[in-house]
């Protein structure tokens, strides 16, 4: 099933839930989706096949969902209770990651950089960092 018709028949559950008729819903799907009223019709024929698929495809995407804001709350209280520097920065990193993979889950375009940027730390020695302070 492409995202064409997933939509269309996606669309169709909730024009239906609505309250149109099925005549309503074919010529609003039909223009929409530029597909002939027949491939509409045809939806609703085959509803039997396709919408229990839909029906767990959305359950298995509200567990994953949920999922996401679990390590999303644990990774704030990673962040919060962090001690170091390095704890911090990781726990961003995670709620950052968390933040992409919701995103690309949902369909949102992702703005994710091509090519990572590259991060140089000096490293400093520790007695002349005393001498500073």
């Amino acid at each position: 099933m492409n995202d064409k018709t997933l939509d269309r028949r996606l669309d169709l559950l909730r024009l239906e839930g609505n309250g149109l008729q099925p005549s309503e819903i074919v010529k609003e799907l039909s223009a929409k989706y530029a597909v002939t009223q027949r491939a509409v019709y045809a939806d609703f024929e085959t509803r039997s096949s396709w919408q229990p698929f839909l029906q767990e495809m959305k359950e298995a995407l509200l567990k994953v969902r949920n999922r996401h804001e679990q390590l999303y709350r644990k990774a704030i209280v990673a962040y919060m209770q962090a001690k170091s520097d390095r704890a911090r920065i990781a726990a961003l990193n995670l709620l950052r990651q968390i933040n992409f993979d919701l995103a690309e889950l949902t369909g949102a375009k992702s703005q994710k950089p091509s090519e990572p940027e590259e991060s140089v730390i000096k490293w400093e020695d520790p007695k002349e960092c005393k001498k500073q302070y």
